[in-house]
C-alpha cells in the first residue's frame, strides 16, 4: 500500500523503475532521431548546385528534408 505523504500518494519502486524506463527509451529515441537528421543534412550539404537543381531543390528546403516537412 502506498505512503501518503502530505495528501500525495509516494510512489512505488516498480512506478519509479518504469518511469525511468520510459525517460530512457524517450531519450534513446531522440538520440536516434537527431543522429539521422544529422546524417541528412551531412549527405544533403555534400551535394553541388548542379545536382540541387536536377533534384529540384535548394540549400533553403535542407531544413525542411531533415525535418520531414518539407511539401512540394
Amino acid at each position: 500500500m502506498a505512503t501518503v505523504i502530505n495528501g500525495v500518494p509516494a510512489l512505488s519502486a516498480p512506478q519509479i523503475r518504469t518511469g525511468f524506463q520510459v525517460l530512457a527509451r524517450s531519450f534513446l529515441a531522440w538520440r536516434a532521431a537527431r543522429s539521422r537528421r544529422s546524417a541528412i543534412l551531412r549527405e544533403l550539404n555534400r551535394l553541388d548546385d548542379r545536382d540541387l537543381r536536377d533534384l529540384g531543390i535548394s540549400s533553403y528546403d535542407f531544413t525542411a528534408i531533415a525535418n520531414g516537412s518539407l511539401q512540394r
